[in-house]
């Protein structure tokens, strides 16, 4: 199982590497809000648990696992951050942040239920 501190670097590289470019430490460094020592040591462990590639002074790119690991942080993230923005009204940044924040760092069961009482709450409250 990853850690919170795992789950916001996969999500930080995840959303670098959505455009196709190439991810950088120090991108993620800026992400997640650390020193560039501390992404080298959390990538080296992320390579270590097979989320990662990255050879030395090359970018990170996800592995099969990693994507799938990441995938699954992102995507309720989305949900969240939308239903706090367009239905809380929470502003924008706040509701990034605050999205990545509770999936990385509440259980998995919780982060499941919830998304899905967003989601049911959305059908049932549908303007068209």
């Amino acid at each position: 199982m990853l850690t919170h501190s795992q789950k916001k670097y996969l999500f930080a590289i995840y959303k670098l590497s959505q455009n196709g470019k190439p991810v950088k430490s120090a991108e993620v460094a800026k992400i997640v809000g650390v020193s560039k020592a501390s992404t080298v040591k959390m990538t080296q462990r992320l390579i270590e648990d097979g989320y990662i590639i990255k050879e030395p002074y090359m970018e990170i790119s996800l592995t099969e696992k990693g994507i799938r690991e990441a995938n699954e942080l992102y995507t309720p993230s989305l949900i969240l951050c939308d239903f706090l923005s367009r239905t809380a009204g929470v502003s924008k940044s706040n509701s990034d942040s605050d999205s990545v924040a509770m999936v990385s760092h509440m259980s998995e069961e919780s982060v499941e239920k919830l998304v899905k009482f967003v989601l049911e709450y959305n059908m049932k409250n549908k303007t068209d």
